[in-house]
């Protein structure tokens, strides 16, 4: 059967219908917010090709607001990935500072203990 009317059936079983099938919002430039049904297991599983829009396409100022709010995701996407970048070197940086204190305490334990048996010998002595 084709995807126009209402489902398809594809070498691996799966079948999409209008009851199966997800109601999704288009967010690329060209059919930007349009709405659509697609297969309920779109990026999960065997590719199904059921594909139908359930509006008219994006009107022109529609297509200009595209590119802009296309920009601004862009930017808030570089900005998470800056973010999670420093919130990596931050969590590097403490787990760092973490070992060095660590490092400090065993030293501070060993000299303190060299401390006790030069006190020790040199009151035998």
């Amino acid at each position: 059967m084709s995807s126009s009317s209402g489902n398809y059936s594809g070498s691996s079983g799966h079948m999409c219908t209008y009851e199966t099938c997800v109601l999704r919002t288009s967010l690329t430039v060209d059919n930007f917010g349009r709405r659509f049904l697609g297969c309920s297991r779109y990026k999960v599983g065997p590719k199904c090709p059921f594909f139908k829009w359930l509006d008219n396409p994006t009107c022109m100022r529609g297509n200009e607001a595209a590119h802009l709010v296309q920009q601004k995701l862009d930017l808030l996407r570089s900005e998470l990935q800056l973010a999670h970048e420093r919130e990596r070197a931050a969590t590097q940086t403490a787990a760092e500072a973490t070992q060095m204190a660590e490092i400090a305490q065993d030293r501070v334990a060993k000299a303190t203990e060299r401390e006790k048996k030069f006190r020790a010998s040199s009151v035998q002595a």
